[in-house]
């Protein structure tokens, strides 16, 4: 069974300058709380994740990637939480005094933790939103 969770957040910049800072892959740790650490593995399209708090490390590749339309996707390699088949799509809009960031996953969560996977994706999702209001502002 397949899950999804799909977010977004209205920022108080452009999507130009929310970009510049989200559309980053390689450093994610620049700008979300819950990553501690963010590595380049191998020739940059694989990031190793060092969560804080104790939480696990873990890799991550970007799959696509449309500097224009400021969307990227990208999966998670081995697994991490209880769900397998991580994939996400990140992507920034102009909106009215603003811009909308997006960040939606589809996912396998395991037997009997699809509430849980749901939750562990929401709560990463929300405190990256909540460190992007604090940046940028809400709109």
């Amino acid at each position: 069974m397949m899950a999804t969770v799909d977010m977004s957040v209205k920022l108080a910049a452009s999507a130009a300058e929310v970009w510049e800072v989200v559309g980053d892959f390689l450093n994610l740790d620049k700008w979300h709380p819950a990553v501690e650490k963010s590595e380049t593995i191998g020739e940059g399209g694989i990031r190793r994740l060092t969560s804080g708090g104790g939480g696990p490390t873990f890799d991550e590749v970007q799959l696509e990637r449309d500097e224009d339309g400021r969307r990227m996707r990208y999966a998670i390699l081995g697994k991490p939480f209880p769900l397998e088949n991580y994939s996400s799509w990140l992507s920034v809009e102009d909106t009215d005094g603003g811009c909308v960031v997006r960040w939606r996953s589809a996912f396998s969560p395991d037997q009997g933790s699809e509430t849980k996977a749901n939750g562990i994706v929401q709560f990463i999702y929300k405190g990256g939103f909540d460190a992007l209001v604090a940046r940028f502002g809400a709109a």
